[in-house]
């Protein structure tokens, strides 16, 4: 077997050394792309696994609260090991700038009136 001959001309040569570039960077593309499908495959497996998990949560949170109402008592529920999970917690919303010591939270005072006019 002969080996390929390597090409002859100056624009031959740099064709083959671009063909060998581009398919390096076009392999990286590649899998990143791969990459990035995985990830959003597993984003979105994980959002929906996160989704049950609270709709379960708030099903054992309405059955806690049920056998309350039934006449058990939390002491007996928490004895049994039958405790709730807590529920989300709740964001606060942002509070207004609150003024630093020596600050003050007003408008500047008015210019003073020209006396006499």
């Amino acid at each position: 077997m002969s080996e390929p001959t390597p090409p002859r001309s100056g624009k031959a040569a740099a064709a083959a050394a671009a063909k060998t570039l581009l398919a390096d960077r076009i392999a990286l593309v590649n899998t990143l792309g791969d990459a990035l499908d995985v990830h959003r495959k597993q984003d979105t497996a994980a959002t929906h696994a996160r989704d049950a998990a609270h709709q379960g949560a708030e099903a054992a949170r309405t059955a806690h609260a049920a056998a309350l109402a039934g006449g058990w008592t939390a002491q007996q529920l928490n004895d049994a090991g039958l405790r709730p999970p807590k529920a989300p917690r709740t964001r606060q919303p942002r509070h207004e700038h609150t003024p630093a010591r020596g600050e003050t939270n007003h408008a500047p005072a008015e210019p003073a009136a020209p006396a006499g006019g």
